[in-house]
This record gives structure tokens, sequence and C-alpha cells, in this order.
């Protein structure tokens, strides 16, 4: 796929803006040609309504509002990257709530949501005070999120801050950045 045809949806899930996590996104946006589709979404400025699981109900209704708009923007993407802070080994709320709704879009009518989602790359971005290694069930689970639906795992980017700006300091996780979305993972 040409750079002209990729198109990124950045999701950031950070509550605090211009964190860690959205900082190392943007390091790893800057070096995509000027040609290459971005936009960026902040989840919390998109809140979605609980998620109520109706699969064995059939109940599942076009969405609206910000699911509609969170759901078109998905499906306009080529690869999608969530960005965000590591929380308790895991995403913040609001991106794991993001994905809780993939689960209402695969089964709601005229969507054809998984058919959709076949071949574009899903990507993490993750900021921690921790090691990397506890990183891993998250990465682990993206990674069979994506083989679920059938797209690629284009990796996880980790970098190391807690308080504002630290992720300035990780010298590493800056480089890797430059070349980020040059090398998807081959898992």
């Amino acid at each position: 796929m040409s750079d002209s045809a990729r198109r990124f949806l950045f999701l950031l899930s950070s509550t605090r803006r211009l964190g860690n996590s959205e900082q190392l996104a943007y390091c790893a946006a800057h070096p995509l040609p000027a040609q290459t589709g971005q936009r960026w979404l902040h989840l919390s400025d998109h809140a979605l309504p609980e998620f109520v699981d109706l699969r064995h109900t059939g109940a599942f209704h076009a969405p609206t509002g910000n699911a509609q708009l969170l759901l078109e923007a998905t499906l306009d993407a080529t690869d999608v990257v969530l960005a965000a802070p590591l929380y308790l080994y895991s995403l913040p709320a609001a991106a794991k709530h993001y994905l809780d709704y993939w689960n209402a879009w695969l089964r709601t009518p005229n969507i054809a949501f998984s058919e959709q989602m076949q071949g574009k790359t899903l990507w993490a971005i993750i900021v921690s005070s921790g090691k990397r290694d506890e990183a891993k069930p998250l990465e682990a689970t993206l990674r069979l999120t994506a083989q679920f639906m059938d797209m690629r795992w284009g990796g996880m980017l980790y970098g190391t801050g807690s308080r504002p700006n630290d992720i300035q300091q990780d010298a590493a996780a800056l480089k890797q950045a430059q070349t980020f979305f040059l090398n998807p993972a081959t898992t």
C-alpha cells in the first residue's frame, strides 16, 4: 500500500492532555510522509455510553453520536493506533471501552465490521513507569485482538515515563519512534 493510501487513526486514551503516551505518538507520527492521512481523537472527548452486551438478544442497532463517529473513523482508517499509559497492566478505561464496542459493531446489521477490518493494521504506543515486561499481557491482548479481526499486528512502541514529559528522557523509545510505523511486527 502506498503512503498516500494509508490513513492513520490515533486514539489517545490518557486522561492527561499531552501526556507521555501522546507525546510518544506524535514522535512516531512525525516521520510519516506528508501525504499519509492522520486523524487524532482523544477518546475522552468522545465518551461512549455504557456498553451492554446484547449479542444473545440480537438487539444491536446502528450506532449514533460518539459511537457512530468512532465507528466511521475506525472504518476509514487503514491503521488504528491506540496510544495509552499502562494502567495495572492494561489499557485505560476509555480505550478498553472503545474495544468493547467492537463486539457490538461485529453484530450490528448492515455494517460488515469484521469484513471491513480485515487487512487493517493495529498498533499500540504505550508508556509506563515500570519495565517493558509489565506491558506483555496488554501486548498479547492486542495481538490476539488483531488476529481475531483478521488484522495485521503492527507492534507495540514502549516508552518509560510517569511524571509529565518524562518520555523526553527515554532516548531509546524516541529513537525507536522514528521508524516504528516503517517496521511492522512480523508476528
